[in-house]
């Protein structure tokens, strides 16, 4: 999938020559027995939590038996589905929900912490330089 998606940047900067290359000889396809359930993100069969194009094109996990049934089941009246098969079939078509993929990740607190190091390494390069420069 990641292949596809990085595939799809290159297009965008290659000569029309090479694109038909890449086209005929192309990526194998590579959802497994995944269900292709709509159009999805730039028409590939891709999947993406994306909170700006939120219906992947396939469903997240592969088709089994126990989920086959509950597709089934969920065709008929959805009050006869407990709580825990909503939610089966929930995790089946998607990995997270959209709190889940929007919840801070706390990847700031990294860059953060890089910049203070940068500052106190200039700091300490800024004192060394006037303690024991050549011009006092």
């Amino acid at each position: 999938m990641a292949n596809k998606i990085l595939l799809s940047r290159f297009q965008q900067s290659m000569p029309m020559c090479i694109r038909g290359i890449v086209e005929v000889h192309g990526l194998p396809n590579k959802i497994g027995n995944r269900e292709v359930v709509g159009y999805g993100y730039n028409g590939e069969e891709t999947y993406l939590d994306r909170v700006d194009y939120p219906m992947p094109a396939i469903r997240f996990m592969p088709s089994s038996s126990d989920i086959m049934a509950l597709r089934e089941k969920e065709k008929g009246d959805w009050k006869k589905l407990s709580l825990e098969e909503k939610k089966a079939l929930y995790r089946a078509s998607y990995r997270q929900t959209f709190s889940e993929f929007q919840a801070p990740t706390g990847a700031w607190k990294g860059n953060v912490g890089v910049a203070l190091l940068g500052v106190s390494f200039s700091i300490w390069l800024f004192m060394t330089f006037k303690l024991f420069g050549k011009f006092n």
